[in-house]
Parts: C-alpha cells; sequence; structure tokens
C-alpha cells in the first residue's frame, strides 16, 4: 500500500507519490512525479489482494490489454509490477488526465450544453471506442472510465476486457460491470460483442446531452434495462436535434440487432445530422421528431405494462415487447396514416382488448372487423398422450411445440370478421432472446372432408395450433405453409379484409 511521498522504483527511474486521486472499484489511484524529469503520471494500485484473486487478474488484465492499444483517445499504459515480489502491492502506471473524469467534467455542469459541444465529445469517445473494439470489448464502459486531458478525452480501464466472441463473466464475479451501464444480453452472459460496448457508450452519451441517466435512478437495473424506455433525448435537452437523438437511439436498442454494426456508421450518421442545414431544417426535424415519438410509444406502453404487472417474469416482459413492437406498432401506424390521408367520414380504430392472460387488440372500420392476438405459451402447451416405451411399459409422452427445429416462444393469430385469417409465430433465436417471427397460412388440402366451413385462409386457435403446429411440412387434411414474417404482407392481408 502507497502513501503520500512515499517513494517507487521502477525500471531504474524513482517516483514521489503526489496526491490521492480516486477510488476505483478495485483499487486505489495516485498521482505521481518522476524525480528527475518531473513528468507526472499516475498510479493505480490494489490496496487488498491475494495473488490469483479477481483484483489481482483484473489489473494483470487491464495491463495486457492495454499494451494492444494505441491511440491519442484512449489512457497509455507505461508499466505494471506484480506485486509477487517486493515491492508486495501490485501497481500499474499509466498517463495522467489532468482534467480528471468524465464523470467529474458532467458533475461541474451547470446546464445543458449545446449540440455542438456534445458532437465534439461523442467524435472522440467514438475514436477512442473503434480503437478498442479492434482489439477487444470493454465491458465496463462509464463516465467514470472516461478521462479528460488538456480537452481530450480518453478510454481507459481495461481490467475487465475481454476479446470478442468469449462469454461474459457472471454476476457474481465482483468486477462483472457497472450496471446502470450494462447492455440487455450482458445478463445472460452471451458472447461479448461490439454492441454491448455500443449500448454503454449510448448510455454514456445520453448522460452527456442530459446530464442525467436514461433511466435515472434505479434498485432493479436488469429490469430498468430490458424494460424501460427514456425520454427523447431532444426533449430532455432542446439543443440536441431529433437526428442525434435517433442516433443515441440506436445504440442503445434493446436488441443488439438493432443497433449499429461499425461505429463508423455511428460516425457517419452523427456527421451527417450536424448537416441539417437549409430552409427545410425545420420541416425535416418535425418530422424526425415525431418519427422518435412514434418508435418510442410502443416501448412506452410496453413499459409501463411491465411497471404495473411486476409479477410477469422476464421471459413474458420480453413476448409482449415483441408483440407489441414489431406488431401492433405497425400496424398501428398503418392505422394511423389512414385516417390522416383517406377523407372518408368513417375512422379506422384500433384498440387493446381485454384477455385472460393473453395480449389482444381489434381494429374496427365501417362495419368490418380484425382481431390480432398473442399468446405467449405456457407449461399447458404441449401435446401429451401415453405410449408404450421400448418395453413395453405405457408412460407420458410430452412433446413441446417446435417449428425448423426451434422451440415455440409465443404464437397468436390475425382473425378477419369474414372468417379468414393467418397465424403467427415466435421461436427462439440463436442470436438473441427476443424471437424471430414467422407467418404461418392455413388452406385446407384435398384430404380433408370440409366439415370445417372456414374460408381459405384460416387461423387456428391456440388450442388448434397446440396440435397442428407439428404438421407443419406433412401430408395432412390442412396445408400449413410457413415463412419468415413479412409485417408489409401482414398488413396488406387486414386492409383487404378491410
Amino acid at each position: 500500500m502507497f502513501r503520500v511521498n512515499d517513494c517507487i522504483n521502477f525500471e531504474g527511474k524513482e517516483y514521489v507519490v503526489l496526491r490521492f486521486l480516486g477510488q476505483g472499484g478495485m483499487g486505489h489511484v495516485f498521482s505521481i512525479e518522476e524525480k528527475s524529469g518531473g513528468s507526472k503520471f499516475a498510479l493505480k494500485f490494489l490496496q487488498h489482494y491475494l495473488p490469483g484473486d479477481n483484483n489481482h487478474r483484473s489489473l494483470i488484465n487491464e495491463w495486457e490489454k492495454a499494451q494492444k492499444i494505441s491511440h491519442k483517445n484512449t489512457i497509455r499504459y507505461h508499466g505494471f509490477h506484480d506485486g509477487l515480489s517486493e515491492p508486495s502491492t501490485p501497481y500499474l502506471i499509466m498517463d495522467l488526465a489532468h482534467d480528471g473524469s468524465l464523470e467529474d467534467f458532467l458533475q461541474n455542469q451547470t446546464s445543458l450544453m449545446e449540440e455542438d459541444a456534445c458532437l465534439g465529445i461523442f467524435h472522440q469517445i467514438i475514436d477512442g471506442m473503434e480503437a478498442v473494439n479492434e482489439i477487444l470489448v470493454h465491458r465496463d464502459i462509464k463516465p467514470d472510465n472516461i478521462f479528460i486531458d488538456d480537452g481530450i478525452f480518453k478510454i481507459a480501464d481495461f481490467g475487465l476486457a475481454k476479446i470478442a466472441e468469449e462469454k461474459t463473466r457472471s454476476k457474481t464475479f465482483k468486477g462483472w460491470g457497472t450496471e446502470p451501464y450494462i447492455a440487455p444480453e450482458a445478463y445472460r452472459s452471451e458472447t461479448n460483442t461490439i454492441q454491448m460496448d455500443m449500448y454503454s457508450i449510448g448510455h454514456v452519451f445520453y448522460q452527456i446531452a442530459a446530464l442525467t441517466h436514461a433511466f435515472g435512478s434505479q434498485r432493479d437495473w436488469e429490469h430498468a434495462h430490458i424494460t424501460f424506455v427514456p425520454r427523447p433525448l431532444n426533449e430532455v435537452n432542446q439543443n440536441i436535434s431529433p437526428k442525434v437523438a435517433s442516433v443515441v437511439n440506436k445504440l442503445i436498442a434493446k436488441k443488439p440487432s438493432n443497433r449499429y454494426k461499425t461505429w463508423d456508421c455511428v460516425r457517419k450518421d452523427l456527421v451527417g445530422s450536424a448537416q441539417n442545414v437549409g430552409g427545410h431544417k425545420s420541416a425535416i426535424d418535425k418530422i424526425l421528431k415525431s418519427k422518435i415519438s412514434r418508435d418510442l410509444e410502443a416501448e412506452k406502453v410496453l413499459s409501463e405494462q411491465q411497471l404495473k404487472e411486476k409479477e410477469l417474469k422476464r421471459k413474458n416482459d420480453i413476448l409482449s415487447f415483441e408483440f407489441k413492437n414489431e406488431i401492433v406498432q405497425p400496424i398501428t401506424e398503418f392505422v394511423d396514416n389512414f385516417n390522416k390521408v383517406s377523407g372518408s367520414s368513417a375512422e379506422m380504430k384500433i384498440s387493446e382488448v381485454s384477455g385472460i392472460g393473453d395480449l389482444a387488440c381489434k381494429i374496427v372500420f365501417d362495419g368490418k372487423s380484425v382481431n390480432i392476438w398473442f399468446h405467449p405459451l405456457t407449461e399447458s402447451d404441449v401435446l401429451s398422450g401415453y405410449a408404450n416405451d421400448m418395453w413395453g411399459e405405457r408412460r407420458l409422452h410430452i412433446t413441446k411445440p417446435t417449428v425448423k427445429g426451434k422451440s415455440v416462444m409465443a404464437w397468436g393469430g390475425v382473425e378477419c370478421s369474414d372468417r379468414t385469417g393467418l397465424n403467427i409465430i415466435l421461436v427462439s433465436s440463436e442470436s438473441d432472446e427476443y424471437g424471430d417471427w414467422y407467418l404461418l397460412k392455413n388452406t385446407h388440402s384435398g384430404l380433408a372432408q370440409r366439415r370445417d366451413t372456414r374460408p381459405d385462409p384460416f387461423a387456428f386457435t391456440s388450442d388448434e395450433l397446440v396440435k397442428e403446429i407439428h404438421n407443419v411440412g406433412v401430408m395432412h387434411i390442412y396445408n400449413l405453409n410457413i415463412k419468415p414474417l413479412d409485417i408489409t404482407e401482414l398488413v396488406d392481408f387486414i386492409s383487404s379484409a378491410l
């Protein structure tokens, strides 16, 4: 352990400890000065540790990873002592950021910054993160780990960094991350991707512009990251344009696949936002502002619903989020657009319908209607029956619904007043837990005895789907044709029924 005025000898040079700078998750940081040259550096050391424990491994990891990264917007590391020889305190020597951390900077702000100032910071952080992510996934991005030196913003602290494609550490690991900035998929110990860092940076950008976290203060951060929707950034800070707010929204999208693919894409969108000039600027901003509100409205509705139903498990929270955002929201936009341009005296209406454990909505227009229902699968949604096993013993066999070898997470139906319909199926995804949508079109085959008088195509009920989903691609009294969902095709089907 070091104290002010202590001397450190490292690689033939002597340094004196000047002052305490702060305490991080696993160590203390002091400023030090080289006695002969007067150069100042930062010293991070572990106050308490056991060789090979989590803190010690993190410090070693930080040194190993930091050596591979060289960029003006990242902190440069100069030396490392593992503590296994005298002195017995492990430490790192790195560049000293004379202006403190981004966290310090934000706490000292007394008013919201202009967009140009925010963009200047954003671009520096993007440049640094691009260099970092070429080597590794940081996994602990937060304002405390971004430093400022003579106006230059620098990324630091690679203690929890992992290479891409490795799995995240579990929540039991002491240095797992900082919860207000952890991506939703990290809670499930999924493969590390730069999209995890993008999510964290998105929240940092929001905080820079809004001077508050997008989700405020929370007790259950996991629940917040999975279900909460922030207030649009351009409403919190009216200096921020809808274009810039859209970039931040995309960075903090809950589904990794909805975030940016590369930092260069983020950079280009931010550069494009600064080119929003000319006589149409006001009109463009108005349109984009409306779009942001529409894009977030479904998440807000879902968020409110999930907050009211705290007893729901995370699985059902996510399933209802999928239905409202990817099915109901596009259809609602269609209804709104129709009412704006139709010129009809009759108004098309869409409203939620109360169900028992299921989500549903109804579209009504000119005496016709379309019902849309959604059912998250439960343990009771299985095909069961008794049969003899290989030893001739009668046993209960249970078959869970699957499509193309993947488990069915939920299903639903679109049922028109003329009795035609389609089914929607949500199956588990290999990339994330939000699932993939399929459209199921059912018709009668030549084998049907036509006691079923429903017109083609028709929608199976939830009880029917339990039995019939296994007959996809099988010669049967029904033809079950399934393909990836195209929401435009679903909207067209609904419009043809009205």
